[in-house]
């Protein structure tokens, strides 16, 4: 059993404990100490203080950029894509800023968005059973509508291409003289798709298009589904004679993310990584364009060895204000 003597002596011990170290303390901090730390402390509040400052400026340098981006997208786009007919592919979990976006400067550049497809999650699904029946889908519809079958492949994703050049023929024209389907037989395939769970479509059957814009997931980098996604990408391209433009959020900008794969690989559509701004929807349109005119895919927006916008010029003169 502990005595009281016991506790008595605990308690001195602290209480020593206690004394000791504010004399050391007082002593050991006091003059040049305290005065070096009281410096130390000066610094990190000034170089906050400034750290603090120059990124509200910053911040305020990129509100002021997106502001005229907008105020002149009319003129900076007016007449780009007249005449011409754009489809939107939509991947899950697409960031709604970038869809709007994308539609509202594609009908600023006189565009007609035919419509707009929705991948779903199922789409992007690689188990074995899922690859399997997506392959035999495409191979039935293709068979139905007198289209050649799917080459067998050992593709990972080997169902999801099958069903992405089956998408694509459904949703644009062929430009090279290729297999045009008809409405009924676009119709029917999209019917398939979307009866089976893998996409969504409004309208249910989108007028051919001549360009297509691939939505990306929004979220943080890294990002499920990059391989499929390129797959959708490679069929879009070939189908559109290479019009197809990637597009995607700056929060998703990084290290694996859908956009950063898709413009490493070996033989990528263009992307812009920065659609949720004013000024990447107008690189959007700007890339289409470009595209149009036969130009080489190529990568834009903020990432590291992005280019900047290729600023093509208006092929027709915009009417806003009265001047070209």
């Amino acid at each position: 059993m502990i005595d009281f003597r016991y506790h008595l002596v605990s308690i001195i011990a602290v209480f020593l404990a206690l004394a000791i170290g504010l004399a050391v303390g007082s002593t050991a901090l006091s003059g040049k100490a305290v005065e070096f730390l009281n410096a130390q402390e000066r610094r990190a509040v000034a170089s906050n203080a400034s750290l603090t400052k120059h990124n509200q400026a910053l911040t305020n340098q990129v509100a002021a950029d997106q502001a005229f981006a907008q105020a002149a997208s009319l003129r900076l786009v007016g007449g780009l894509l007249a005449h011409e007919k754009v489809v939107l592919v939509v991947a899950p979990g697409a960031d709604n800023a970038v869809t709007a976006g994308v539609i509202n400067i594609l009908r600023q550049a006189g565009a007609t968005v035919t419509g707009q497809v929705g991948l779903t999650p199922s789409f992007l699904t690689t188990t074995g059973n899922a690859e399997a029946a997506l392959t035999q889908l495409a191979q039935n519809l293709a068979a139905k509508h007198g289209l050649a079958p799917p080459a067998p492949s050992e593709n990972p994703v080997a169902g999801q291409q099958a069903a992405a050049q089956l998408l694509a023929a459904s949703l644009l024209d062929s430009p090279s003289g290729g297999t045009t389907l008809s409405v009924k037989a676009s119709a029917d395939i999209l019917s398939g798709l979307e009866q089976t769970g893998y996409v969504t479509a409004s309208p249910q059957t989108p007028a051919p298009a001549t360009a297509a814009v691939l939505v990306a997931p929004g979220g943080l980098a890294p990002q499920t589904g990059s391989e499929v996604l390129g797959a959708v990408a490679a069929q879009l391209k070939e189908a559109s004679g290479s019009a197809t433009v990637m597009a995607g959020a700056t929060e998703s900008v990084g290290q694996d993310s859908v956009i950063s794969n898709e413009k490493n690989s070996p033989d990528p559509v263009s992307t812009v990584d920065n659609a949720d701004t004013e000024s990447g929807q107008i690189m959007v349109a700007q890339a289409l364009r470009y595209l149009l005119e036969g130009k080489a895919p190529a990568a834009y927006g903020i990432d590291s060895g992005n280019a900047p916008s290729p600023a093509p010029t208006p092929s027709v003169t915009s009417t806003a204000g009265g001047h070209p």
